[in-house]
């Protein structure tokens, strides 16, 4: 009589998923809350949700490589089903403050409506 083997846990999974860095940030997806969801099937199929900080993310093939083979090699998976979606605005804003570790954005002052200076780029070929 053999035990049936367990998943893998969803401890396990979130660990690996951490060790996942976003290419461009260099953090790991996990502490940018890039990871929307993570379900775990009886038979041990990992579904994650991995959210873009864009649409059209020209670092994508490499998000969704690096997430499968992490989850991949967590003792009991037998499969990954990645879905990637796209952040809110609010989840934009709320990953710009954790990179700015809680400080206020910079004020560019000939930013702001009703300023009067202008800027103007010119280049020659």
């Amino acid at each position: 009589m053999s035990t049936p083997s367990l998943g893998p846990s969803l401890e396990a999974v979130n660990a690996a998923l951490a060790t996942v860095n976003d290419p461009e940030i260099k953090r790991p997806i996990t502490e940018i809350g890039m990871v929307d969801s993570v379900v775990i099937d009886d038979d041990g199929l990992v579904h994650v949700k991995v959210l873009l900080t864009v649409a059209g993310c020209p670092l994508k093939d490499t998000i969704t490589r690096d997430v499968t083979g992490a989850v991949t090699r967590v003792e009991g998976v037998t499969g990954v089903d990645l879905e990637l979606g796209v952040m809110s605005a609010e989840q934009r804003a709320g990953l710009q403050d954790v990179l700015r570790g809680g400080q206020a954005a910079r004020e560019i002052p000939f930013a702001q409506p009703g300023s009067l200076t202008k800027v103007i780029a010119i280049a020659s070929g």
